[in-house]
């Protein structure tokens, strides 16, 4: 008896020690498992994280330095652009020498000087608004120092952090259709590009014409060129526009300033046939015309130098670590006798 209950006992111990056995291997199993799965997570959130720092490029989120780099005030927008510059930096509170630097140039060596200067200073962020493309290598030069790149109005060849501007094509493409309407579709249209200005010019010429041509094909396009967005350089690409065109129905012209000059030479030449200019930007003097003027219509499509504060408030996002879209256009309003009162501001530098 004494035997069979001994081995009884045997039998129960081997077994509980077989299931704990099993209950051990079951619980090891599924650790290991758990571990290969968080280990797959990160992993593959590694690889989103990568991803995403991949397509949006390297940001530095530094709370430092704004370095602001624009070309000299040869022209009433650009005064507009480093006046809005001023107002905003102080918006912002930020210091000069310790949260803002703006530095103003007169050519491209000497903006490209400015932008070694700023990188020497140990920006975290750039805004950058190129004299035009040949900045393009100094510019790549703020990329390589990882420092963030915010392009402003005119584009550079190569990377960039951010990109904002205003609607450079839709100028030139609102332009078109506003002109094609008012001249039911046939005339003759003289249209206006500055080549020194670089990719402004390109871009609102090129859907000007690219509009035309879709929607109003019997319209006859004569190109002129004039060296900037001046009124002088206006005056005398317009003189020798009228002499050489007996015929003109209107001036497509793709900045107020140098319309300013046009509207100068047509009425100095007596010329009549010419009924609309257009303009491009949002200077006062401009508007003022618009409000004048009886018998040659003008009216502008908008292109303000105030967008200037949304890429230095853009600048200070991106360091602080907030999202933002790589590029932001803003588009542009037509402005004719009908609403420029709304856009009249005594208050405006330009």
């Amino acid at each position: 008896m004494k035997k069979k209950i001994l081995s009884v006992l045997l039998i129960a111990a081997m077994a509980v020690t077989m299931c704990i056995g099993c209950g051990n291997g079951k619980s090891d199993s599924a650790a290991t498992d758990a571990k290969q799965e968080n280990s797959t997570a990160k992993s593959d959130n590694k690889q989103a994280d990568a991803k995403e720092a991949d397509s949006k490029g390297t940001v530095n989120t530094e709370d430092g330095l704004i370095g602001i780099a624009l070309p000299s005030a040869d022209h009433g927008w650009m005064a507009g652009c480093i006046y809005s510059a001023q107002e905003e930096v102080k918006a912002l509170g930020l210091e000069e020498g310790s949260g803002y630097k703006i530095l103003t140039s007169d050519s491209v060596n000497d903006q490209a000087n400015d932008i070694e200067e700023l990188i020497s200073l140990g920006c975290t962020s750039i805004v950058l608004l190129p004299h035009n493309d040949e900045v393009s290598v100094a510019a790549q030069k703020i990329m390589d120092a990882n420092i963030n790149l915010i392009v402003f109005d005119r584009k550079v060849t190569g990377d960039y952090t951010a990109y904002l501007a205003g609607d450079n094509a839709g100028i030139g493409r609102e332009g078109a259709k506003y002109l094609g309407d008012v001249l039911e579709g046939k005339g003759t249209i003289a249209v206006m590009s500055a080549p020194s200005v670089g990719s402004v010019s390109v871009e609102r010429t090129e859907a000007f014409t690219e509009e035309m041509e879709k929607s109003f094909p019997d319209m006859k396009l004569i190109q002129v060129t004039a060296d900037g967005f001046t009124q002088e350089a206006g005056l005398k690409m317009a003189t020798d526009m009228l002499v050489a065109n007996p015929e003109i129905d209107a001036v497509f012209s793709i900045d107020d300033e140098p319309s300013l000059g046009i509207l100068k030479a047509v009425q100095e030449a007596g010329r009549t046939d010419i009924k609309y200019i257009s303009g491009g930007g949002g200077a006062q003097a401009w508007y003022q015309k618009i409000q004048s003027e009886d018998s040659i219509h003008c009216f502008t499509e908008t292109y303000s130098p105030s967008m200037i504060a949304d890429a230095i408030a853009l600048a200070q996002k991106i360091q602080q670590g907030g999202e933002f879209e790589k590029d932001t256009i803003l588009e542009p309003e037509t402005v004719d006798s009908s609403n420029v009162a709304d856009y009249i501001n005594a208050d405006s530098p330009y």
